[in-house]
């Protein structure tokens, strides 16, 4: 199984992946990551990003997740999906270099690339369960910068959940797409909502007790309102999209 955690900075992506090889020591994680690259390569990154770093880092990504197969027990820290969704929120940011054609030209790359990933576990922001922020040379603490980038994160699962012809995925070859949210022990919870004890695929829904399942409840829809059209880049692409569907009738 080749499972990535995404999501928004400083949402606990990192301590995450630690708790889930605690549950799962049969997993392990890639030793270098996209953190290496920056650092390798004295990269511009987060909310100072340019072409350079946002390509170098996919193919980095890209390159790295091919090295394993769907027998692997693996777990990322990120995927493309983040690169493009850094990608698409830097467009909106004049002080930077990446602009629409950029984004456009990773879409087809990243599109691919999700063959290569079984399951994307998503850390969103929600009203009802705050996690604490994990600070560190390579993360951005802005809280506003936090949210814009965790409000396209949502709008791009919206799109993922609503649209089985996105000019983001393909519908017959992409990976699930699950939210993880809630305090370290809540959060395991739910992934073992999916994975058996070995860490693989299960519909294991009784390994949640009720108290868990009772939060979830109130957790679950806690950012319904989020409009995948709120985000100008993704409302262009669908727009283009649909304009290449009526000119191809």
């Amino acid at each position: 199984m080749r499972i990535a955690i995404s999501g928004t900075a400083c949402q606990g992506k990192t301590t995450l992946i630690k708790d889930f090889l605690e549950q799962w020591p049969n997993y392990t994680t890639p030793k270098k990551t996209y953190r290496d690259i920056i650092k390798e390569n004295d990269l511009d990154h987060s909310s100072k990003t340019n072409k350079k770093t946002q390509k170098n880092i996919l193919d980095f990504m890209i390159k790295e997740q091919k090295k394993y197969h769907k027998s692997d027990n693996v777990i990322f820290d990120r995927c493309p999906l983040d690169n493009l969704v850094y990608s698409m929120w830097a467009t909106e940011q004049s002080k930077l270099d990446i602009d629409e054609e950029f984004v456009k030209s990773c879409i087809p790359n990243v599109r691919e690339s999700f063959s290569n990933i079984d399951i994307i576990f998503f850390t969103p922001i929600t009203k009802c369960a705050s996690v604490e922020i994990e600070e560190g040379d390579l993360r951005d603490v802005d809280s506003k910068i936090i949210e814009e980038i965790d409000n396209i994160f949502k709008a791009m699962h919206r799109e993922y959940m609503t649209n089985d012809t996105s000019v983001f995925f393909v519908k017959d070859d992409k990976p699930g797409i699950i939210e993880v949210f809630g305090n370290r022990r809540e959060r395991i919870q739910i992934i073992k909502l999916y994975l058996d004890a070995e860490g693989d695929l299960t519909g294991g829904g009784d390994l949640i007790d009720e108290d868990i399942l009772s939060h979830m409840n109130t957790l679950s829809g806690a950012w319904s309102d989020v409009d995948p059209t709120e985000h100008s880049y993704i409302q262009k692409a669908i727009q283009e999209q649909n304009k290449n569907k009526r000119m191809n009738k």
